[in-house]
């Protein structure tokens, strides 16, 4: 594969030899945390400053939180993760000040993005990697949610996008059933006609 500019236009080439032609080309490549100074501080890193579920480093004295440290997500069986999202800044910030304070609280939330792009909103809450089978809600007005599920059935993620505020409400609902470890019915999830509220008191 390989992407080639002639200055008029962005030619892609794939892996299978078919060619792409465009005017402009996006390359996301991700991220990568600086964490010399936590190196440096004797603190250990894995995708960032590795800490674990109150944010506190292996030093008992030095906490992170936000996009610079991984922690473990226990709703996924503690898989370490390292976010790239506003909120999970502001709300392990937070966390992390309450444990200095001697809280002892576990970091729990969800991970839930999102992003406004050409007229639609597009929000994730979960990691959909996670799922397995997917199945489709159409919401109406080209909006729609997709359900990620694991082997075992758990709803692990949803991902949505339409015009305006169409999935928020249906994405938060969705959120509180991955914090529960819920295990809708696939076709609940699939039909627009079962409310998702009620799904949270099965």
């Amino acid at each position: 594969a390989s992407i080639a500019d002639d200055g008029n236009e962005v030619r892609t080439t794939l892996a299978g030899g078919r060619e792409i032609v465009a005017d402009l080309a996006i390359v996301g490549i991700g991220a990568v945390p600086v964490a010399g100074l936590a190196a440096e501080a004797g603190l250990t890193i894995d995708n960032g400053i590795a800490v674990d579920a109150e944010l506190r480093s292996c030093d008992p004295d030095i906490f992170a939180a936000g996009d610079c440290c991984s922690f473990p997500l226990a709703v996924y069986g503690g898989r370490r993760v390292r976010l790239e999202a506003w909120r999970n800044a502001q709300e392990q910030g937070a966390l992390a000040a309450r444990n200095m304070l001697g809280a002892g609280e576990a970091h729990a939330a969800v991970p839930w993005f999102w992003s406004d792009q050409y007229g639609l909103s597009l929000q994730i809450a979960g990691l959909s990697d996670e799922g397995k089978n997917t199945v489709r809600r159409d919401l109406g007005d080209g909006a729609f949610i997709l359900f990620h599920l694991a082997e075992d059935g758990r709803l692990v993620a949803a991902s949505g996008i339409g015009p305006g505020n169409a999935v928020a409400r249906d994405i938060r609902l969705a959120e509180m059933l991955i914090a529960k470890r819920a295990k809708p019915a696939p076709e609940a999830l699939g039909s627009p006609d079962v409310k998702l509220k009620s799904l949270l008191a099965a």
